[in-house]
């Protein structure tokens, strides 16, 4: 069985700790008062790396809530209303339905856990989309790895990835996601992080 512990952000499978895949991937290391990024060297400041964390936070809450039909946008700030105006835009133009979200899954073959946002079928076809606030140059690799889970878990197939990038000025942006190494990087960090362990 899983559980889940919202702090410290930890997973259990039948009382054993696991991985998540954000973690898997490991993008960004904190190191004194900046964040870096591990494959790239870029650094961020780490309020602006905390706050914009809080901020994509507070924006897939807003989207959960909506999609249970739970959400009260009386105390929504200017930029959650707008962010929401756009989010509801993408349903709407793209005539989306939206299957399942905010699922956590469970891998017994490659023994991770996830979170993906949401299975969504779009024009006939299947995408587990992953809501975007910020940079999302790994989220191949991630929704490949939420992918895997989904099929692990169901009887579903053939399932696209895509991000939906929800900017705090401007129009959202639906990127397909289709780079063919997004799996195979996904398990070379799994399998650094099964090493790395057993030391």
């Amino acid at each position: 069985m899983l559980t889940f512990e919202q702090e410290p952000h930890i997973y259990r499978w039948n009382e054993s700790i696991v991985q998540s895949v954000t973690q898997i991937i490991g993008q960004w290391l904190r190191v004194g008062d900046m964040y870096v990024n591990v494959f790239t060297g870029a650094t961020v400041n780490a309020q602006m790396f905390e706050d914009a964390g809080l901020w994509g936070t507070s924006v897939h809450t807003m989207i959960d809530y909506y999609l249970d039909g739970d959400l009260d946008t009386s105390n929504l700030t200017a930029s959650q209303h707008y962010t929401l105006a756009n989010f509801k835009n993408w349903l709407e133009e793209m005539n989306v339905e939206v299957i399942a979200h905010e699922q956590r899954l469970y891998s017994k073959k490659y023994k991770y856990a996830g979170t993906y946002d949401a299975l969504c079928k779009i024009g006939g076809k299947l995408f587990v989309v992953d809501w975007k606030t910020g940079d999302y140059s790994y989220a191949d690799a991630q929704l490949s790895a939420y992918a895997q889970l989904i099929k692990e878990n169901s009887h579903r197939r053939n399932i696209r990835k895509a991000v939906l990038y929800l900017p705090r000025n401007g129009n959202y942006k639906f990127i397909v996601m289709n780079d063919p190494n997004a799996w195979s990087f996904f398990l070379s960090r799994l399998n650094t992080h099964n090493y790395i362990k057993g030391r």
